[in-house]
């Protein structure tokens, strides 16, 4: 496991159950019952706390979790792992002897259930024996124990059973109303043919009737339409007549138009000329005053833009000398400190001093102890026994000295070592800052002074300025002149010769009257064709409307007459489909029949369900009381199972005969009693369910039994206990492997294999495996 509930770190080595018997231990709370949950996540993906529905399976396992799970079915080994990824996404792997099974994850998981032989719920009642359900088999009432019977035997699918035949049974009510709705409106249409046929008969009359008159109205519009056929050709001629008449007469009155319009532009003309010639001379020298403009406007720009890289360069000159002098005074404001620190300790003494006068005291004092023993030895040398007085007075004197510096040595020699080191660092920072100053400061100062010279070199005045409004105040003036003189000259050279396009114009409108005047002639000898084609037109449109309206009556009849056929077929049709449609309400109501006795009888609780349990119990009743036996050394050796009615209720009553040979309902006996009749009771479920077959798979005989806790802490003796272990290790003879999981020392002691399972300070569980 890693990232499944509190399995935080991966378990390593992985847990395994070599033993035939294992127990697993720790305290509650530490994590022992995720080992159940890991197992039915890793092959279902299924826990019990999923199974309550506010609890998703992201809950249990966190991204980039995962459980494997690793068994043998057979001769042959399954790996299966599941968890999430980094991004939260669910996957599946299965492998078989090392290669990995393909498909979707419901494919996998199907493989898996066939696998093992058994669904979730099969496997985790077959399986696992939990410490609720220890408890809830004495607790519960009889129709509770009924449910749980239900629940551990899976006959909960005789109610899934009968909830379908419920479904089935209503939707036959509703499939055999909707059928005889069929078959009554059926009926109703067939009670209409007759009606139909002879309707069919009547439209089929007065269908002759109007072709008749449809086929006397073709002929006649035939007839007119040849005949205006014979007056097309000079209709047409009048037509195009008409149309070129219109458009001279069109153009005539154009050409009028155009011609007071050449008059008028003539006139015109004549007026504009002195203004144009007096906006030609105001003008004449725009072009010079805007090469004025322009050049005024690039030395102002170059000014500026010298003048504004002038001002930052002093700026950023002025900027880095107060920046230099900042840390220079900064420097020699810490050196003054420096000195004032030094002048007010107690010694003049630094430590390289001090250790030099240390070492010369220690010198000298042994200096001198040699020459004093030496002038014991030379006493009788009277030449070197005053050279060695001499040197003697010597040492002595220069270890007072030395004594004198030595006494003046204290703590604060160590100080001013320290102070004189920092003050000899400042000294150096100062002469760095001097020279760093001087080698960025200098070109920040030649570079001032050449903005400076540039500057100088293109002078922008006052005078320059009022030149420069002066003159862009001249340039706007004229140019605005300059553009009316374009539009006089556009609009004199659009006027051009008015004399010569005069003449032209006339020239145009004899032309055009002179073909108008033909065009009357010529639409005055068609007028007499045009209006005989016009009243031969008039009756044509009225035989084409008379035409229209008998066809359309005669096609609404066709249509009438088709509809009728159709009714008349599906309802000879109906016939047949309303035999087929007895015949099928009949089937339908003897299936109707069927699940009806399966909803009130069978599948009831009265029927099917309180059979299979009446069925399973003797046998439970012989196994639970050999178990009971057992767990109580023959105190209590006798369990009755029995079913009871009572009203609309349905329940299992659980007796058992107390040590006065009377029969007890379990509900009178104490608590670790009841402890005892509940375990019995379990295992012999547990080895019932092992051997059961599941519906539609192979058998699911399960080899490994697991009991959660199994309520040990209410068996209130030691030989209690002892005895339940002792039919736990005898279910050995039913299962391969048997697993406890258990808080209580004394009885973990008992089992040969064991994991303890501890939580850490983080909250977080750990699996060992201690033998």
């Amino acid at each position: 496991m890693r990232g499944f509930m509190r399995y935080l770190e991966k378990t390593v080595p992985p847990l395994r159950f070599p033993e035939k018997y294992t127990v697993i231990t720790g305290r509650t709370g530490s994590g022992k019952s995720s080992i159940l949950d890991a197992i039915t996540f890793a092959l279902y993906g299924k826990t019990t706390r999923t199974d309550i529905q506010s609890v998703k399976l992201a809950d249990v396992c966190r991204p980039n979790g995962y459980v494997r799970v690793a068994f043998h079915q057979g001769d042959e080994r399954w790996d299966v792992t599941r968890g999430f990824t980094t991004k939260k996404e669910s996957y599946l792997e299965v492998t078989r002897d090392g290669e990995a099974v393909q498909g979707t994850i419901p494919d996998k998981e199907r493989t898996i259930r066939d696998v093992v032989g058994l669904d979730y719920d099969g496997f985790r009642n077959s399986t696992f024996v939990r410490q609720e359900e220890m408890k809830e088999l004495g607790a519960a009432s009889g129709s509770e124990r009924l449910a749980v019977f239900q629940k551990l035997f899976r006959l909960e699918i005789f109610e899934q059973a009968l909830e379908r035949a419920k479904e089935r049974f209503t939707s036959l009510k509703s499939d055999i109303q909707a059928k005889e709705a069929e078959i009554a409106a059926r009926e109703e249409a067939l009670g209409r043919l007759p009606g139909l046929q002879q309707q069919l008969g009547s439209l089929d009359d007065e269908r002759k009737v109007r072709g008749g008159h449809v086929s006397k109205l073709q002929t006649d519009f035939e007839l007119h339409a040849k005949e205006m056929k014979d007056l097309e050709a000079k209709h047409e001629r009048w037509v195009k007549s008409s149309s070129a008449l219109e458009d001279r007469t069109t153009r005539l009155k154009a050409l009028e138009a155009r011609v007071a319009e050449v008059r008028d532009q003539g006139q015109i003309a004549t007026k504009l000329e002195p203004e144009r010639a007096l906006l030609q001379k105001e003008t004449d020298d725009l072009d010079r005053l805007r090469e004025d403009l322009d050049r005024l406007k690039e030395t102002k720009a170059t000014h500026q833009q010298r003048e504004t890289a002038a001002r930052a360069s002093g700026r950023e000159f002025d900027l880095a000398k107060r920046e230099h002098e900042k840390r220079r005074d900064e420097i020699k404001n810490r050196i003054d400190e420096l000195h004032r620190k030094i002048a007010s300790l107690r010694t003049d003494i630094d430590r390289e001093t001090a250790f030099s006068s240390l070492r010369d005291e220690g010198r000298l004092e042994e200096r001198v102890t040699r020459i004093a023993r030496e002038l014991a030895w030379l006493s009788d040398r009277a030449d070197l026994v005053r050279e060695l007085s001499e040197e003697q007075a010597r040492a002595e004197k220069a270890l007072a000295r030395v004594h004198e510096k030595v006494a003046s040595i204290d703590q604060d020699s160590f100080v001013l070592t320290e102070y004189k080191s920092q003050l000899e660092q400042l000294k150096d920072d100062l002469r760095r800052e001097a020279d760093d100053s001087h080698r960025l400061i200098q070109p920040l100062d030649d570079a001032k002074i050449e903005a400076l010279r540039q500057l100088d070199a293109m002078p922008f005045s006052e005078q320059d300025e009022r030149r420069l409004d002066l003159v862009s105040h001249s340039v706007l003036e004229k140019t605005a002149k300059r553009k009316r003189l374009d539009e006089l000259a556009i609009l004199l050279r659009q006027v051009g010769d008015v004399s010569a396009r005069l003449v032209d114009l006339e020239m145009q409108r004899k032309a055009l009257e002179t073909e108008r005047a033909a065009l009357v002639t010529e639409l005055t000898g068609l007028r007499s064709s045009e209006d005989a084609f016009a009243a031969s037109k008039a009756e044509l449109e009225i035989l084409q409307g008379e035409l229209d309206a008998e066809r359309k009556a005669w096609h609404l009849l066709e249509g009438q007459a088709k509809a009728l056929k159709e009714q008349i077929a599906a309802l000879e049709a109906d016939a047949k489909k309303l035999k087929e449609s007895e015949r099928q309400r009949e089937s339908l109501r003897g299936e109707l029949e069927i699940y009806d006795v399966l909803v009130n009888r069978v599948f009831h609780k009265r029927g099917v369900v309180m059979y299979a349990v009446d069925q399973l119990l003797p046998e439970l009743e012989i196994e639970a009381s050999k178990n009971l036996s057992e767990l109580t050394d023959s105190r209590f050796g006798r369990i009755r199972l029995e079913t009871y009615e009572e009203g609309r209720g349905h329940g299992i009553r659980i007796l058992v005969q107390g040590v006065d040979g009377q029969w007890h309902d379990v509900a009178e006996f104490s608590g670790g009693e009841k402890t005892q009749i509940n375990a019995a009771l379990r295992f012999a479920i547990a080895r019932e369910l092992a051997s059961m077959p599941q519906i539609g798979r192979a058998f699911g005989r399960m080899k490994t039994l697991f009991i959660d806790e199994g309520d040990l802490g209410s068996l209130d003796t030691e030989v209690s206990r002892e005895l339940f272990v002792q039919k736990l290790l005898r279910m050995g003879e039913v299962f391969e492997k048997v697993i406890l999981i258990t808080h209580l020392a004394e009885v973990a002691d008992k089992f040969p294999g064991r994991i303890r399972v501890t939580m850490t300070p983080n909250q977080e569980s750990r699996a060992e495996v201690l033998a």
